[in-house]
């Protein structure tokens, strides 16, 4: 994997060749080509989500903290193993077994939204603070733990790998970093109530919490996918994205960003779909377990669309970070043909890890570079 991006830089427009063979999904085309999303109004609906989402997790924590479920898987919380809190379901037993994963998983997505490999201390660095973040979906996490940094891989914490960052970044713009971070935070909330939400009988929170089901049940396609995209922590990353490459804060196109963000999840799931990563989860971009066949076509076909909204307002437009923005939004339609995450997440078993990849991962872990 890591030695065809070494050679691979072009990716960005294979991604968007690839287009086409969405657009033609057996039966999910849309009729009309869809028009991008007009920016105003995706701030407006991402900021009526935020607002709900939080009065959600407000509503959560209190029940978490007050009701008999909560204390019952407090308890067992802080009575279970290690490899008790694993959610991967490929056979790990070990935290460090997961967090070396989860590096590896961060190199190729990395490699992929940056147009390549970069070996430099900076790239390996954000690398790391990628992993901290989305081995939040892999392992139950407490959301204090993030805050305080018992939550850690290696001996860095968010916090810590993201001072680094700092440190190495030079003049870049701090405040992408500050926001990063918060956004982490915001998700790290919303990960730990979804591992709540599928805990055993007389620990799971009552219905109207569920955390899935947030989105699961939401009847407008490009809300569920903003709230879905929440807990995707695809928003935090493009935060890393565009500090890596020195975007200006004060002039950010926020409705391209959260476009992207969005976007980036969506491709996923519809990766995903096709490769058959996940068929049998409620939050399967196609089929839904217990969905009939005619209203499983209709979901893929709202998701597509909405995805091809979000991507359209890209197009024809060559400034760099819109540039970035749409590289971003794309190369996840190659997710679960490339990543070995996908790959194992449809055959439940790990893969092994060439030498390159391996000593990669081992420098990003430790640090040295």
């Amino acid at each position: 994997m890591l030695e065809f991006h070494l050679r691979e830089l072009g990716l960005f427009g294979a991604a968007r060749a690839r287009d086409p063979q969405v657009r033609g999904l057996t039966r999910f085309r849309p009729d009309t080509e869809p028009e991008p999303v007009a920016g105003a109004e995706l701030l407006r609906i991402e900021a009526e989500c935020r607002r709900a989402r939080l009065a959600l997790l407000d509503a959560t924590d209190e029940a978490y903290k007050g009701s008999a479920r909560g204390r019952a898987f407090a308890a067992w919380l802080a009575r279970a193993r290690p490899a008790e809190l694993i959610c991967t379901r490929k056979g790990d037993t070990s935290l460090e077994d997961v967090h070396r994963y989860i590096v590896r998983d961060a190199v190729q997505w990395l490699t992929l939204w940056s147009a390549g490999y970069r070996p430099d201390p900076l790239w390996h660095a954000i690398a790391k603070a990628v992993a901290l973040m989305a081995v939040l979906d892999d392992v139950v996490v407490p959301p204090q733990d993030v805050a305080d940094g018992t939550h850690r891989i290696g001996d860095e914490s968010l916090a810590d790998v993201l001072d680094r960052v700092k440190a190495l970044g030079g003049d870049r713009d701090a405040r992408w970093l500050a926001h990063a971070y918060r956004e982490t935070l915001f998700s790290a909330r919303i990960q730990f109530h979804e591992k709540w939400s599928t805990a055993g009988p007389g620990m799971a929170p009552p219905a109207h919490l569920d955390a899935v089901q947030a989105y699961v049940g939401e009847p407008d396609t490009l809300r569920a996918s903003i709230v879905r995209t929440y807990a995707a922590e695809t928003l935090p990353v493009m935060h890393l994205i565009a500090y890596y490459f020195r975007f200006s804060f004060d002039d950010c196109d926020w409705a391209a960003f959260v476009s992207a963000g969005v976007a980036q999840t969506l491709g996923m799931d519809i990766s995903k779909d096709q490769y058959g990563v996940g068929v049998k989860e409620a939050t399967n971009f196609g089929v839904r377990p217990g969905r009939q066949a005619q209203e499983n076509v209709r979901r893929r076909t709202e998701l597509h669309r909405t995805f091809l909204c979000l991507t359209a307002r890209f197009q024809d437009i060559t400034d760099f970070p819109t540039t970035v923005y749409d590289r971003y939004s794309r190369v996840s339609l190659s997710y679960a043909r490339l990543v070995d995450r996908y790959i194992e997440r449809r055959d439940m078993t790990r893969l092994p890890m060439d030498e390159t990849l391996s000593a990669v991962v081992d420098d990003i872990l430790t640090g040295r570079r």
